[in-house]
């Protein structure tokens, strides 16, 4: 009988449009990518965890960090489809399956190099919404009590898009349902990876600090995360 395990896949391209070999500046002492290596190797519901690049270097530095490493297929290295990284989870869980062939991907974890401030136990907290709770995903957020407007069709004039100005109340007493994806931790039924996508029909609420909810993708994201 095969055995069942949580995955958990570091998706860390060579190239990006930001900050050039982004996944290997310094945060602290240590590459952006081993952060999250780290986290994973922290979690204790990851029973797996791997670095999917089509970068040598980046690859190599996995390993050094602990992590199992895979070649990205050309045809994964770019960001150009909106379902790319579905396509690349799903391909990952096939690979590994194949080369080892006594174990079972049933959760997939997705987590994102760009994401270094992480809280460790939303990591786990979502695989066991996912496990225990039989939710088809479970994905990190931050609360969000910020005052939105929008541009208007005339292209110069804006209004409020989830409050009245007139009705304005102190921010502690608004009553917002508002809440902001950080793509730090994603976890995902094997099955419902493969039938619908990373989000499923029943998705379930890991909530996280938004001090830590930093995504690197330009300098000053960076600069940012270097400064806490």
């Amino acid at each position: 009988m095969k055995k069942n395990i949580s995955l958990a896949i570091i998706p860390a391209r060579g190239g990006s449009r930001g900050i050039p070999r982004k996944n290997l500046e310094l945060i602290g002492d240590k590459p952006l990518v081993a952060h999250t290596i780290e986290h994973a190797k922290k979690a204790k519901n990851v029973d797996v965890f791997l670095v999917n690049s089509d970068d040598a270097e980046i690859r190599t530095v996995a390993e050094s960090y602990g992590a199992l490493t895979m070649d990205r297929p050309d045809m994964y290295a770019h960001d150009k489809i909106l379902q790319e990284v579905d396509l690349l989870l799903k391909w990952t869980v096939e690979a590994y399956e194949t080369a080892h062939p006594e174990e079972r991907v049933d959760i997939v974890v997705l987590l994102y190099p760009t994401a270094p401030l992480r809280d460790v136990k939303a990591i786990d907290q979502a695989i066991e919404l996912v496990r225990d709770e039989d939710y088809d995903s479970a994905l990190s957020l931050y609360y969000d009590d910020s005052y939105l407007w929008q541009i208007n069709e005339d292209g110069k004039t804006v209004r409020p898009t989830n409050y009245d100005p007139n009705k304005r109340m102190p921010r502690q007493k608004e009553s917002w349902n508002q809440w902001v994806e950080n793509k730090a931790v994603y976890a995902i039924k094997r099955s419902v990876l493969f039938e619908v996508g990373r989000i499923g029909p029943k998705t379930g609420l890991v909530e996280m600090d938004k001090w830590r909810s930093i995504d690197i993708d330009n300098p000053s994201d960076l600069e940012l995360a270097r400064a806490v």
